[in-house]
């Protein structure tokens, strides 16, 4: 561990030591709840506790009037841990109503209750169409209370797109795009920012592959995933850099008491063969740990591999949740990841990537007064090794061009209800360094960063009132302010308006401040430049949302984002050597705009979805669009289950992107429009059906009709698909 890192962990450590082992907290507590019962309200499936949620005293049916009169209506509401006070009025023979948005409402007796140690369990609502969510706030929120546009992709949608990685999922959803990653590979783009604008996440930390530039996401499997949220715009009050075009926030699944075992195996097109299984259970320590594995004959970001073409991952995720005591919380996730293409680059060679990364975390919780401390710390490290060979295989070296990234991060917070207030403050350190030999000055970068940040959603009747900033301070780039302020509004019994104002960033990343790459074969030098801003953004949103029906709901979405500081290479002079030095400045603006629509609707066991959105990207200098923005997209989903018929189910999506610019250098050296990619439109059917004995077979096709469009960087085509799963093995 280098000095930086070794003094973040000691300044990590003093940190959580302080926040986690308050004495003087202990006592204040210990005072406030001597002689007073507390329980907790909870999540059935998850265990997590729920904030918010209210308690109503429900007094004896035979008590006399003026107890009755004195009793009805008192209730208390749990704190940001999901802890709750009985109040000291109650007492044998009444019984309480405990709710919570987005929960079905549960009645106790008081006896119950008592027998439970207040200990409730609350089980989601199946037709609230109002999810939960948690990448846009430090605490869990319902998504009609956040002001910044955002998407759920929950566990079925996720089974029934039949994909092997979260590049395939997203690319079918309106106002997302993937494209082209170099020399292989798949990025993302939401609204019409991409790349490294947009903070990819898995369990609410960083993927790997970020500070080498190496984004890839064909590599993030979706093995034990149990949503997709993604939040469209600016999230950099909350996350800091990169998350100025928006937040993609993989989630998988808390474990669950009992135990069981769940596996799957899918054969497919294009020599698709994946298995991963999963195992879950615990009692005080729960654990989930699921490992995975998946191959194809197909390279993301080449539209033609050739035969030699192949792409391999090997994963494996684990989430541990320990109940240490009635007070104290302990969360822990490890992943491991390992991953080989292989591609033709010319005279019978091929190039083959080699990743191989590692990350855990630990966080601690416990509640504190209205509210809950928490303290983290999580560590990462990804290698990426880049050969050339002939054959199968690449020549074995010592790993002397290895190129790797490693961050350490210790974060420490507190969340709290305070009245109508839902407030949470922190502070995060990190220390991140790359190697990238041949590539950098001294081949070896690195940083350290301070970040503070807090968050406010104030309730005012039927409105939410947020706001919230994020102050950086990076030692080689300087420092950043990014606020955000949103209300949402009830304007009736079934209409939510929104509307939010947002600050994004994006800091200059290791490679565009230190860049020392020769290629001599290409005729050019790329340098680094040390004086470059962070990239600044401003995006102003609003939208309305209508449900007339718990079955039904509405959303029309409009945006605006202007782009400053855009860092782009250019053209800067000519070395003694005769070679073209390109060095990053900040150069361009840019502005997106549009509108999204959605529809959801659900019946019985049918359910149906649909989306559009349209896209004005441009550059405000040329005037010109921006490369590979679709102006038009849209998705139509629709699922229907017979559990008559051996629980069978069948699922049904159309997705089009429409035609999009292919913007490059025009024959006068500037850009110009020099293709176009043409409209794709595709129809995917899946089914699944029950064979008894926890046994399910899965058959799809993706691309019924076999569009292939002209100019798109990757392969399309048809492929079919045939898996079986295994549910709830050894289950108890």
């Amino acid at each position: 561990m280098t000095a930086a890192l070794a003094r973040l962990a000691l300044c990590a450590t003093l940190v959580l030591g302080g926040i986690l082992l308050p004495a003087a907290a202990e006592a204040r507590i210990q005072a406030q709840t001597q002689g007073q019962a507390q329980g907790r309200v909870y999540d059935v499936a998850s265990g997590a506790g729920i904030a918010d949620a209210e308690v109503t005293w429900l007094p004896a049916p035979g008590a006399s009037e003026s107890v009755a009169a004195a009793q009805r209506g008192i209730s208390v509401r749990t704190n940001a841990a999901g802890v709750l006070a009985p109040d000291e009025n109650w007492g044998p023979g009444g019984g309480i109503e405990v709710s919570a948005l987005g929960y079905l409402s549960r009645r106790l007796a008081w006896t119950e209750a008592t027998a439970a140690g207040w200990r409730i369990g609350l089980e989601r609502d199946p037709l609230a169409l109002d999810e939960i969510v948690v990448t846009a706030s430090s605490l869990p929120r319902l998504r009609s209370q956040i002001a910044v546009p955002m998407e759920t992709v929950e566990a079925e949608e996720i089974d029934a797109a039949g994909v092997a990685s979260a590049d395939g999922l997203l690319a079918e959803l309106p106002g997302v795009q993937v494209t082209a990653a170099t020399p292989v590979g798949s990025n993302l783009m939401i609204r019409g920012i991409g790349g490294a604008r947009v903070l990819v996440l898995l369990d609410g930390q960083p993927s790997a592959g970020a500070l080498l530039e190496n984004r890839d996401l064909s590599r993030m499997s979706l093995a034990g995933v149990e949503r997709v949220e993604i939040v469209k715009g600016p999230l950099s009050s909350l996350y800091g850099s990169d998350a100025l075009g928006g937040v993609v926030n993989v989630i998988t699944q808390l474990p669950a008491s009992g135990f069981q075992v769940d596996a799957r195996a899918v054969s497919g097109g294009a020599g698709r063969r994946e298995a991963e299984a999963t195992a879950s259970g615990g009692g005080r320590l729960r654990y989930r740990i699921t490992g995975g594995w998946r191959q194809e004959d197909r390279i993301p970001g080449l539209a033609d591999g050739g035969p030699s073409a192949f792409a391999r991952v090997w994963d494996f995720r684990s989430r541990f949740q320990f109940k240490a005591s009635d007070a104290w919380d302990i969360l822990a996730t490890a992943t491991y990841l390992r991953e080989r293409q292989r591609w033709p680059v010319g005279g019978a060679f091929s190039g083959f990537n080699d990743n191989a990364g590692f990350s855990g975390s630990v966080e601690a919780r416990r509640p504190l007064g209205p509210g809950a401390w928490s303290g983290s710390l999580f560590l990462q490290e990804y290698e990426h090794l880049f050969r050339s060979a002939r054959g199968d295989a690449p020549i074995a070296d010592g790993g002397a061009d290895t190129q790797w990234e490693r961050l350490a991060k210790g974060a420490a917070g507190y969340s709290a209800v305070l009245g109508g207030h839902s407030v949470d403050v922190g502070l995060e350190v990190a220390s991140r360094a790359i190697r990238s030999p041949d590539k950098l000055i001294e081949e070896r970068a690195a940083d350290r960063q301070l970040a503070l940040f807090a968050q406010d959603a104030w309730r005012l009747g039927g409105t939410v009132v947020s706001g919230g900033a994020r102050l950086t301070w990076n030692d080689r780039w300087g420092s950043n302010l990014s606020p955000t302020v949103g209300v949402t509004r009830r304007a009736g019994e079934h209409v939510h308006l929104r509307a939010a104002v947002a600050r994004g960033f994006r800091a200059p990343s290791f490679k565009e401040l230190a860049w020392n790459f020769v290629n001599v074969g290409g005729g050019y030098v790329l340098q680094g430049f040390p004086d470059l801003d962070p990239e600044r953004s401003w995006n102003v949103s609003g939208g309305v949302e209508w449900q007339p029906a718990s079955t039904l709901r509405m959303e029309v979405e409009a945006f605006s984002n202007r782009i400053r500081n855009l860092i782009e290479p250019g053209f800067v002079g000519n070395a003694e050597s005769g070679l073209l030095i390109f060095s990053p400045r900040n150069v361009a603006d840019a502005i997106t705009r549009g509108f999204e629509f959605s529809l959801r609707a659900v019946l019985d066991r049918a359910e149906f979805t649909a989306g559009y959105a349209y896209l004005d990207a441009y550059a405000v200098d040329s005037g010109l669009p921006l490369d590979r923005r679709a102006a038009h997209s849209a998705r139509a989903r629709a699922a229907w289950t017979a559990e008559a018929l051996s629980g069978l189910r069948l699922d049904a999506t159309a997705h089009l992107t429409g035609a999009a610019p292919i913007i490059g250098t025009g024959p006068d050296g500037s850009d110009a429009r020099i293709g176009t990619q043409e409209r794709f439109v595709a129809i995917d059917l899946q089914t699944s059906v029950d064979l008894g004995r926890r046994l399910k077979l899965v058959a799809g096709v993706d691309n019924l009709f076999d569009a292939r469009p002209a100019g798109w960087q990757g392969a399309i085509e048809r492929k079919l698909r045939m898996g079986l799963a295994v549910e709830e093995l050894f289950a108890r």
